[in-house]
């Protein structure tokens, strides 16, 4: 997902350029914003341990129609998210329920090293904010709130390391996942002073479906930037 997020970075570039041409703007219209950001997850099956940091990106290209002269606007638009669940359990095909669950990697391969365990769920956002920005302040100062609605559209495990107990290191990589709710909706917010901003995410619906692990939800808190 990684080239697709790239292409996906430089036709806004590109577009932003064209747009921009023969005029300097004052001030960032807040259009383009990418995030960096951690899932704190919660309500997993009591057999996982997270990394402290699951880090995730987000990428937003969002439309601004201000309400008439106040310092208040709307906004809507496309964007990308990719949120990681690192843990020290497997997500695969658990045969004795004909489903998709997490379950511990010394259960499954036995004592192994490993460097990298982590489920990606990626989406596709449409972005709608409520937004707040000065105009008498030497940077602007903003507060946006709304929701975002995704769709999943890739799903995948990565694990590195010992295949067996003081086996050989090896790369595995799944694509073929099930129990996971296509669709999710939140919270999000964003607050900042200048192009740099806190961000925050908040799931709302459920992110599996009909396994182990179907109550659990996640919020990501991080920086974004203001790109223009």
């Amino acid at each position: 997902m990684k080239k697709y997020a790239a292409v996906f970075i430089a036709l806004l570039l590109i577009s932003a350029n064209l747009t921009a041409q023969d005029r300097v703007p004052l001030r960032p219209k807040d259009r383009l914003i990418i995030g960096v950001f951690t899932d704190m997850w919660s309500d997993l099956p009591s057999s996982i341990d997270t990394r402290t940091i699951n880090r995730g990106v987000s990428i937003d290209y969002v439309q601004e129609f201000p309400l008439g002269a106040s310092n208040f606007s709307v906004a809507a638009g496309l964007g990308f998210a990719s949120h990681n669940l690192y843990s020290d359990n497997f997500y695969m095909r658990n045969f004795d329920n004909n489903r998709f669950d997490f379950m511990p990697i010394e259960d499954v391969a036995g004592d192994v090293d490993y460097s990298n365990n982590k489920l990606s769920l990626n989406y596709l956002n449409v972005p709608l904010e409520v937004r707040f920005r000065t105009r008498n302040t030497p940077k602007t100062f903003r507060i946006h709130a709304g929701v975002k609605a995704g769709l999943l559209v890739n799903a995948h495990t990565k694990y590195v390391g010992e295949s067996a107990p003081n086996d050989r290191d090896t790369k595995l990589k799944e694509g073929k996942l099930d129990n996971i709710e296509t669709f999710m909706l939140g919270f999000h917010g964003r607050i900042g002073y200048g192009r740099v901003n806190l961000n925050t995410f908040i799931s709302l619906t459920d992110i599996f479906e009909g396994n182990n692990a179907q109550s659990a939800g996640f919020m990501s808190l991080g920086l974004s930037f203001i790109i223009f």
